[in-house]
């Protein structure tokens, strides 16, 4: 009996091998030149062609379809935004309004404020006023009433001096 060596496997691996290879390559050539076969695997190589061209077309189609998603969903927010920012800047214009008419409003109270102080402190002043121009009269008449008084007593006095020294002369010399 012959021992196994490593170079005799290896031989008798090769020659089997070989004559395996030798049975199969005409039979595997054998079907690659049949027509029928060749037919046949042409429909199903067309076939698998019809299938990633349309799976490919789908994809295309599905990707165009999600950009113009995209699309309209961008230019939805876009225009959900442009109504966003003409609604906040429609309300910051009515609140300036609002906030300007407010110190217009304040302005004009304060206004009427001061002129309504200023008419009381003129009302005021006129009432001091004719309070001292009715005392100035009463002061002026209690003058000229003491002046007249004055006046009428000299002129009285006067004339008793005058009837005095008339009386006083000759009683003879008469008028």
């Amino acid at each position: 009996m012959i021992r196994p060596d490593k170079w005799h496997v290896g031989l008798l691996c090769l020659t089997l091998g070989g004559i395996s290879l030798c049975r199969v390559v005409p039979a595997a050539y054998a079907q690659a030149t049949d027509p029928a076969q060749l037919e046949a695997l042409a429909h199903v190589q067309d076939g698998q062609d019809q299938r990633r061209v349309a799976l490919e077309a789908a994809q295309q189609q599905a990707a165009q379809q999600a950009q113009q998603q995209e699309r309209r969903l961008q230019a939805q927010a876009s225009a959900n935004a442009a109504r966003i920012a003409a609604a906040r800047n429609a309300q910051n214009e009515a609140d300036w309004q609002d906030d300007r008419r407010y110190k217009e409003a304040s302005r004009e109270l304060e206004l009427k404020e001061q002129q309504l102080k200023l008419k009381m402190l003129e009302a005021r002043a006129s009432r001091e006023d004719d309070l001292i121009k009715a005392e100035l009269a009463h002061k002026q008449a209690e003058t000229d009433s003491l002046l007249q008084s004055s006046q009428g007593d000299a002129k009285l006095k006067a004339d008793v001096g005058e009837a005095t020294k008339m009386s006083q002369r000759h009683w003879w010399e008469g008028n």
